[in-house]
């Protein structure tokens, strides 16, 4: 069978735009992983699964990073962030 040329649109799934969203949030903070799990409790293994989408966040660790990062739970949930960036 040969190859068509079609692309099927990917839909970003919440739990991978909430994973975007803090990557970048990291990013833009000029932190690095091991020192947003240090600083909000988060076990580094458990921060770099959830960094590498093996499994998402939660809500109460969106939160406490939100609180680290001085930002909001909302902006690291609602896609502004990795929409900015991407621009």
């Amino acid at each position: 069978m040969g190859t068509y040329g079609f692309h099927m649109a990917t839909k970003t799934t919440y739990p991978e735009q909430v994973r975007r969203n803090v990557d970048v949030a990291i990013g833009q903070a000029d932190e690095t992983s091991t020192s947003i799990a240090d600083g909000t409790g988060i076990p580094r293994s458990t921060m770099r699964r959830r960094l590498i989408g093996s499994s998402p966040f939660t809500v109460a660790e969106v939160g406490l990073i939100a609180i680290y990062l001085k930002t909001t739970p909302e902006d690291l949930a609602a896609g502004h962030i990795a929409e900015t960036v991407a621009a």
